[in-house]
């Protein structure tokens, strides 16, 4: 994995000033002790990187003086004002320029790992960096970025409420993308005296880019200047200009450094927080027998086979759980032995429309209380947590009295598939920075669960970090399983898409058998990752070779889809109804700016009359009415021929 060498966003701590054009701040940056050995002292290699959302607002951040060092922070006092004044966001500065406001970075860029222009090239020929096209080489090693013929405007003026969500709500980037549209344009007319916000296509994959400000007549770049590794890649690139000039300036352009990042070494994060603690813990990768053993041990008792006996046991150090030594508390059975029902109210007062709160209730979770705040202890669980062991979790987590989550079943009704709500839940123990691990007895291994973006998977701890990294392509298809000839086709595809982008690829199927257990094993012999979102269905046995996946309940099917976002390329192959379902849910989503706009791929390799035919003649007739947008059209591409894919991916990414 290859990160940036930066510090976490920055927050304004104080005003200082105040005037007609914006204000003058001071900002804090947290300072690890990794991040001062790295940089040694040469703080006039640090660049402050304002957050791109601002910039995307028309508010510029400029450094003023020198970064201030002291003991584990730093300070720099900031210059914020309204650059594009045709957005409107000067009247609403004084709202959201308050102490707290992240504000940006400080990043790393000495001259001795920035590239020259031979290194450059070399890069582009072989496919292991993909820039706009047009782009130009000058002899001083930079990088001359051209935008694409496209701007982007807000359909009306924000409201106050709208600015504030963008530059301080987790989400805030989502609403941006939901009100800043792309409009097609002949040529990039840069007023004088205002700016604008336009994109490029850029896949950066071991490398960040910085963008120097040299030639003011070509346009001024705002300061959110770094476009890191892995997190810029696809079509939407934001670049942000302003003219300072009294004349027009058409079709604006920057020039950028290349520079290597940092190499991470992956570091696994097992369930017991060490590699290897014990000889126990290498029964396999990571673990699992030794954890169910654990849990056999645990759960031992007269009653095993009801909801209501959801073991919970709480352990400092679950390590030690591997010698035999028992959990510091333990809950395996209903504590109510005078309910002969043996706490089947559990079960009853979770009802699809809510808790009844008349039901005598108790979870082992209530355990949790009995922890001092601070304790960071593991909590081992019989069952995925229900509403009730929820609340009392995330209370739990709050006091710092729990930092990971150890589960073995996911569902006592449906097996290892999640509902909807379960997925919520570990969306929440994320954001309160609970680990979360499964011990899948039916899979072999103990995976952990991480997040991409917005969305989770569950996938070993050693694939962790390539999990996060690789450069996904969503491939829907049928059950069915491919000729032998089509299968040959599939392979062809995937090579090819490997020498375009590089072998840090991910392929993300549905998971079921026929066509996608096919593209699971092709994708495996060229070396690829392999993803599942697996729904609950009875004509689908799930594969057993992915390595990051998820599980959904019958129920979730079109919140699956959801899931699929984290995946930069679309590819359908032939499929039926749900195939077709999906292709629905895909378009729609990019036509309402939900996922970034990309080439979508209709791929045929049946041998017979046209799959998608109709399809494309149903696309014209809906373009010819304007139900759909001409833009959308025109990423799509519908061929029998592997190679043209890669062509068209360039084309419609404008890669160089």
């Amino acid at each position: 994995m290859y990160v940036t060498p930066e510090t976490g966003d920055g927050w304004i701590t104080r005003l200082i000033a105040q005037d007609d054009e914006g204000f003058v701040v001071s900002a804090r940056f947290a300072l690890t002790p990794r991040f001062r050995a790295l940089i040694g002292g040469r703080t006039r290699d640090l660049v402050f990187a304002a957050r791109s959302r601002l910039a995307r607002m028309g508010i510029n951040i400029l450094p003023l003086g020198e970064l201030e060092l002291d003991g584990d922070h730093g300070d720099l006092q900031l210059r914020i004002l309204a650059a594009i004044t045709s957005y409107g966001i000067g009247e609403h500065l004084e709202r959201i320029v308050v102490p707290g406001l992240r504000v940006g970075r400080l990043v790393f860029c000495p001259e001795d790992n920035r590239l020259d222009s031979a290194a450059i090239h070399q890069l582009i020929h072989d496919n292991r960096l993909q820039v706009p096209a047009g782009f130009s080489l000058d002899g001083h090693g930079y990088l001359i970025l051209r935008p694409q013929q496209r701007i982007y405007r807000f359909q009306r003026p924000l409201t106050p409420d709208e600015v504030t969500a963008i530059a301080t709500h987790a989400d805030g980037k989502d609403l941006l993308n939901r009100l800043q549209t792309r409009v097609e344009v002949d040529h990039i007319e840069l007023p004088p005296r205002d700016g604008l916000v336009t994109a490029c296509s850029m896949f950066l994959h071991r490398h960040y880019v910085v963008l120097r400000n040299l030639d003011e007549s070509l346009g001024v770049h705002l300061q959110a200047t770094v476009l890191d590794p892995v997190s810029t890649r696809g079509t939407n690139v934001y670049l942000e200009f302003i003219n300072r000039t009294e004349q027009l300036i058409i079709n604006p352009s920057v020039a950028a450094s290349v520079h290597e990042a940092i190499r991470i070494d992956p570091k696994p994060h097992y369930w017991h927080g060490r590699a290897r603690p014990e000889p126990s813990a290498t029964d396999d990768a990571t673990g699992c027998q030794s954890l169910l053993a654990i849990f056999d041990r645990l759960e031992a008792g007269p009653v095993g086979d009801r909801y209501s006996h959801r073991l919970a046991a709480i352990v400092r150090d679950p390590a030690t759980l591997l010698t035999g030594e028992e959990p510091e508390r333990l809950w395996t059975q209903p504590q109510t032995p005078r309910d002969p029902r043996g706490g089947t109210d559990l079960a009853a007062g979770l009802v699809a429309e809510g808790l009844d709160l008349t039901a005598r209730l108790e979870c082992g979770t209530q355990i949790l209380a009995d922890l001092p705040d601070g304790a960071r202890a593991t909590l081992l669980l019989g069952y995925f947590p229900n509403l009730i062991e929820h609340t009392q979790i995330c209370e739990a987590a709050l006091r710092g009295r729990i930092e990971r989550i150890i589960f073995r079943r996911a569902s006592f009704e449906h097996g290892p598939f999640l509902s909807s709500r379960d997925q919520g839940r570990l969306a929440d123990y994320e954001g309160l920075g609970l680990r979360v691990f499964w011990c899948n007895e039916a899979r072999g291994h103990v995976v952990r669960h991480v997040f991409r973006g917005l969305r989770g998977y569950f996938t070993t701890p050693d694939t962790v970090d390539r999990f996060r990294s690789c450069l996904i392509f969503a491939v829907y298809g049928s059950t069915k399983p491919l000729a032998e000839t089509a299968v040959g086709q599939i392979e062809r595809l995937f090579t090819n898409l490997r020498g375009l982008f590089g072998s840090d690829i991910g392929i993300l199927t549905g998971g079921g058998p026929g066509a996608m257990q096919q593209v699971t094993d092709v994708a495996h012999q060229l070396g690829l990752m392999v993803g599942s979102s697996f729904i609950e269905t009875v004509d689908q046995t799930p594969n057993e070779t992915a390595e990051f996946y998820q599980t959904f309940q019958a129920r979730s099917r079109q919140a699956r889809q959801r899931w699929f976002e984290i995946a930069s390329f679309h590819l359908f192959l032939v499929g039926g109804v749900g195939t077709l379902e999906e292709i629905g849910l895909t378009l729609t989503d990019m036509k309402l700016g939900v996922i970034e706009t990309g080439p979508v791929v209709f791929f045929d390799s049946s041998g017979g009359e046209f799959y998608w035919e109709g399809l494309r003649q149903q696309l014209e007739e809906m373009k010819r009415q304007g139900r759909v947008p001409a833009w959308l059209t025109d990423q799509i591409l519908m061929t029998t021929d592997p190679d043209a894919v890669p062509r068209f991916y360039k084309q419609a990414l404008r890669l160089g």
